[in-house]
Parts: structure tokens; C-alpha cells; sequence
């Protein structure tokens, strides 16, 4: 059995940083059962000055893992040397984190551990054009110091993988390639529940937007694409942390001002473990994002029965194909804007089951696929 320790900043109760703690997590589920899982993390969420009411500096059973709850004061340098001193494997997650550069300064004097690194999509082109200097100039420093040296980088595909060498060049040596493995989902009741479900038999549209509020996921392309349909009655609403005030506020001012046809409601936040309940209450999931190594929230919306319109700036390029989603270029509004309108016609036309019921499918084939073939298993065995 193996016994690896995940640094990860964020981790359940918590839900607002999205995507890493929901690959951790799902790792927990998938191979957890088999091995010796352990994680460090901090008592409280992103962006939260409250903590958990979590005993810290001791392991918890929390699932299928030993977690360590940490004070954001005391989740230094210190406390990673001292906690994952016991452990040959140690696996961090976000390059830029703090936990992550703490790891990496310490591996460099403890060569005996096996150290992998995930950057979490922050070599993607819109990732890092955001603060590049900042993060150009970090990446220069630690590649001139050697701090990269005996890494193994674990990806999500080849793309991210290319990605980081046009970042980093010849410094990557060793590396996995990890596809981010979805979340465990009863898909059997997925599917019950479209064939049921009497809130989804009205003749409306029902468009969802639910990520973090950020100039990467992009909620302004899709007020901006709805401002665009004046003849189709469409209801949107929107679930997300509102990460960036001022990207919010710019957002919020161009929704409250659609045209009548569209109607519009901010419903707040969504702990991680309701999304999935709260999607299979919609027809469509209106994600244009500038870019997802994985978007696990595209998954949720598959396994709900909510029909992704998206970006072609994720791995989920094959929606169309299977007749359960769009992936589309940013740059073709038009496509957008008749993809969505055609939404509405066949709802109105009351033959969006079926293809409600297609993204559960397809959905359900991933996950067995991915779980049964995940690079992971190179990590625990």
C-alpha cells in the first residue's frame, strides 16, 4: 500500500478555488480505498478569514484520506519539512502556491523523496498572461537557481505538457502525463431524474453560468452574447465567488441591463459537493472559458444532463460529435449566438431530453475510461 501526502492550500469543507481541490479530492475517491492517502491544507477557505471548526496540527479521517488542518500562519516552510519528512512521496499542487514553492526550496537539500509537481493549468496561454511579469520573473529565478532539478511534473495531457516545456525548455525531465479524473457520480439517478424532473418540461430555455467570477472564465462573453438575442425568452442565472470585484462590477452592470427577453438572477455560491444537484436544474451550462486544463465543472454539467456551450479552449472538444455539447471558438460570436438560439428552439419544441440524457452517457463512459486507465495509478504504484 502506498502512503503519498498531497500539499494542496484548499481542501473540503471548503469550495471556492474550484478545480485543484476537486482533482484532489477525486483522487481521494478513485484510489483512496488502496492506499495510504494523506493531505496538508489550511483551516479555512479562499478568500475566507473564518476557519473551520476543525481541530488542527492533527490528522483527521475526512473520507478516503488523513487530513492535516492547518492556520494560514502556520502553513509555512516549517510545518511542510516537519509533516512530510514521514512520506517518499509528496505531490504538490499549483506551481505558484505558496505550499508548492515551500516544497520545491526544501527538495533541493532531500533528494530521497519522490517530489511531483502539478502546475494546475498555469501554463496555459490565458494563465499565464495574467500577472506574467511577475510570474515570468519567478519562473527565470528558479530555473537559473536549479530549483527544478529532480521534478517530476505530473500533466493533464500533452497540450499542458508542451505548454510548460515553450515556459520552462529542457529543464522538464521527468514527467506523467494524469488526466484530471472526474468526480464519482450515481448516473443511473442522473438520468431518473431528467426523465422526472418537472421544473426542466416548461417551454424556456434555462442557462447556467457557475465558476469563479473571473476575467479567465469569461462571464462577460456570455452577457455580451446575450445582449445580442432580443427574440427568444431565455432564463440565466448565475452561481459563482466573485473573485474579482472590479471584473464583477463590470459584469454585473452589463446583465442587469439585457434586453427584457432575458432574465436574470445572481444566485451566490455553491459549496462543491451541491454542484452537480444544483446544474440538473438547468438545460444548458453557458461557460466560454478562456481557457480549462480539465474544467471539472464542464464534467458536472455533462453528468447532470446540463448541456455544455463552451469554449474550444478546453480538452472537451468532442461534444458536438456526440450530440450532448458545443465547444466553440471565441472568436465566432456568431456561433455563439446561434447555438444558443437553437437551444431554445428545440426546448421550445420540447425535445431536449433526449440529448439531456446523451450527457449523462457520456459522462458516465469518461469516467469509467478515465478511472481505469488514469496516469495516477503511476503515482501510488
Amino acid at each position: 500500500m502506498s502512503k503519498v501526502l498531497f500539499l494542496n492550500p484548499y481542501y473540503y469543507p471548503g469550495f471556492r478555488s474550484g478545480g485543484p481541490q476537486r482533482t484532489v479530492m477525486n483522487i481521494v475517491d478513485a484510489f483512496g480505498d488502496k492506499n495510504d492517502i494523506y493531505i496538508l491544507t489550511q483551516n479555512r477557505d479562499m478568500g475566507s478569514a473564518d476557519s473551520y471548526d476543525i481541530e488542527t496540527h492533527k490528522w483527521i479521517r475526512v473520507g478516503n484520506a488523513n487530513v492535516m488542518y492547518l492556520p494560514p500562519k502556520d502553513y509555512n516552510i516549517k510545518s511542510i519539512k516537519k509533516y512530510s519528512a514521514d512520506f517518499g512521496t509528496v505531490y504538490a499542487c499549483g506551481l505558484f502556491c505558496g505550499c508548492t514553492i515551500n516544497a520545491i526550496l526544501l527538495h533541493k537539500f532531500n533528494k530521497s523523496q519522490r517530489f511531483y509537481v502539478a502546475p494546475m493549468g498555469i501554463f496555459s496561454k490565458a494563465a499565464i498572461s495574467s500577472k506574467s511579469l511577475k510570474k515570468r520573473a519567478f519562473l527565470f529565478v528558479f530555473k537559473y537557481l536549479g530549483l527544478f532539478k529532480n521534478i517530476v511534473w505530473s500533466f493533464t495531457s500533452e497540450l499542458e505538457h508542451e505548454e510548460a516545456k515553450a515556459a520552462l525548455g529542457n529543464t522538464i525531465k521527468e514527467y506523467i502525463i494524469a488526466e484530471d479524473l472526474p468526480r464519482k457520480v450515481d448516473f443511473d439517478v442522473q438520468i431518473a431524474k431528467i426523465q422526472t424532473c418537472e421544473a426542466k418540461k416548461n417551454e424556456v430555455l434555462k442557462l447556467v453560468f457557475l465558476s469563479r467570477v473571473s476575467p479567465k472564465k469569461n462571464l462577460e462573453y456570455c452577457a455580451q452574447i446575450l445582449n445580442c438575442i432580443t427574440d427568444k425568452e431565455i432564463i440565466f442565472d448565475v452561481y459563482g465567488t466573485a473573485e474579482n470585484e472590479e471584473y464583477w462590477g463590470k459584469c454585473r452592470n452589463l446583465l442587469e441591463n439585457l434586453p427584457k427577453n432575458i432574465h436574470y438572477r445572481y444566485c451566490g455560491e455553491v459549496n462543491s459537493e451541491k454542484v452537480i444537484d444544483v446544474l440538473s436544474n438547468y438545460d444548458a451550462f453557458f461557460f466560454p472559458t478562456k481557457g480549462e486544463n480539465y474544467g471539472h465543472v464542464i464534467y458536472e454539467a455533462l453528468a447532470a444532463g446540463c448541456v455544455p456551450v463552451i469554449s474550444d479552449r478546453t480538452p472537451w472538444l468532442d461534444l458536438e460529435e456526440n450530440g450532448c455539447g458545443y465547444a466553440l471558438p471565441l472568436e465566432e460570436q456568431d456561433a455563439f449566438i446561434k447555438t444558443v438560439k437553437g437551444l431554445a428552439e428545440i426546448k421550445a419544441a420540447g425535445r431536449f431530453d433526449e440529448m439531456r440524457i446523451k450527457t449523462v452517457k457520456y459522462a458516465r463512459d469518461k469516467y469509467y475510461l478515465s478511472t481505469s486507465s488514469s496516469g495516477y495509478i503511476n503515482l501510488f504504484y
